[in-house]
């Protein structure tokens, strides 16, 4: 349940820092895969590339880059809610494991 309720804002966070890491710096999230024809008129964020891309850049040094005072806001709150929810799955997972007839 506490999973289900972290998602959102990791997501909103997620998507407003691929916005401006697009507007301020788009040759960072311009990477292409081998098999990134199949998402074709999809947003490039749905692109897991694009995602593995934004993921470096959250967890390196290279948000620090960015000029918008937004963009270590969500970068933060990132690396606070990826961490947490995949704890609270973990724990979800392991309490409806153990839980099971």
């Amino acid at each position: 349940m506490a999973f289900s309720c972290i998602v959102p804002f990791h997501l909103y966070a997620f998507w407003r820092f691929y916005s401006i890491v697009k507007s301020e710096k788009p040759e960072w999230v311009e990477v292409h895969g081998s098999l990134s024809f199949l998402i074709d008129g999809l947003p490039r964020i749905s692109d897991p590339n694009v995602q593995v891309e934004l993921m470096k850049i959250i967890f390196g040094s290279r948000a620090k880059e960015l000029q918008s005072p937004l963009a270590m806001v969500y970068a933060k709150r990132i690396r606070f809610l990826l961490p947490m929810g995949l704890v609270l799955f973990a724990v979800g997972v392991a309490g409806g494991t153990v839980s099971a007839p």
